[in-house]
């Protein structure tokens, strides 16, 4: 397990991905109780399959198949209880995997067998949908006032192949950002995890309904090279329009993403100059 994994084991901890009703608001997160929340991580090589009340993961090592979850440091007590909440070795089973920062993890899994005939889960997120982000909604002020149930984490990645402009014309703000597909270019931006409710919400502040903005599925690719999907809003085609400039409150909410998040200096440089019209 690395240096980490074999002081986790001196500590007495084990890392465990859990991507399901394990996870935080999901209705077996109280089994966690006492362990500690290492973040959000990304797993390769397993997809996930929906069982209605509940999903199971299949370890496929198909490196295209990503599900998204989160990661705890459990006790001893704390992995047996997991164990019996999830009926290992009968119902699941539990090995160590890498993570897609390299870290080994704990995860229960089933077999082919037992996963036959069930659907997948939409974009390998279990109760909530990954969601690129790349304009005023940076922001995290602005997205938690829009998005109540976020839980204020976010993963900055790279969009290859969609360029980014003020072009989607609006009556509030003169002009907001929109991305286009180019093949020459990339965005920047950050995925944050919603539950439907936010996303419903989301989709009403972008209005979706009159097709001012619509959702769109990208592939976007992680600081650790993970390529994996997830939804993003590019606005409809009959509210582009090239020149626009935005307002000082929409430019102010970018430049506020800009300094929360992690994201190149480049691209802040990059955001920063269009939005002062340099």
């Amino acid at each position: 397990m690395g240096l980490q994994g074999a002081h986790q084991r001196l500590m007495g901890k084990h890392p465990v991905f859990v991507y399901g009703t394990l996870k935080a608001g999901e209705t077996n997160h109280h089994w966690l109780a006492g362990a500690s929340f290492l973040g959000r991580r990304l797993l390769p090589g397993v997809r996930l399959h929906d069982f209605g009340s509940y999903p199971m993961a299949l370890l496929t090592e198909d490196a295209t198949d990503v599900i998204h979850g989160e990661l705890y440091a459990v006790d001893a007590a704390g992995l047996a209880r997991l164990d019996q909440l999830e009926d290992f070795p009968h119902l699941y089973d539990r090995s160590l995997r890498a993570l897609a920062d390299g870290r080994q993890a704990w995860i229960y899994h089933g077999s082919p067998a037992r996963v036959r005939g069930t659907p997948h889960v939409p974009l390998g997120d279990w109760g909530s949908t990954p969601v690129f982000h790349y304009g005023s909604n940076l922001d995290p002020l602005r997205l938690q006032r829009r998005c109540p149930l976020w839980d204020g984490l976010g993963l900055v990645v790279r969009l290859q192949g969609w360029s980014w402009a003020i072009d989607k014309r609006s009556p509030r703000y003169g002009g907001c950002a929109g991305i286009r597909r180019q093949a020459q270019s990339h965005t920047w931006g950050v995925v944050t995890h919603l539950r439907p409710s936010d996303l419903s919400a989301l989709d009403h502040c972008e209005n979706v309904h009159d097709g001012q903005y619509q959702r769109t599925l990208v592939t976007v690719t992680s600081p650790c090279g993970i390529r994996f999907q997830a939804l993003t809003y590019v606005p409809g085609d009959g509210f582009r329009q090239d020149g626009l400039r935005p307002d000082a409150d929409y430019s102010a909410h970018i430049l506020a993403g800009l300094a929360h998040w992690p994201l190149p200096k480049e691209w802040r440089h990059h955001l920063t100059s269009m939005l002062q019209g340099h």
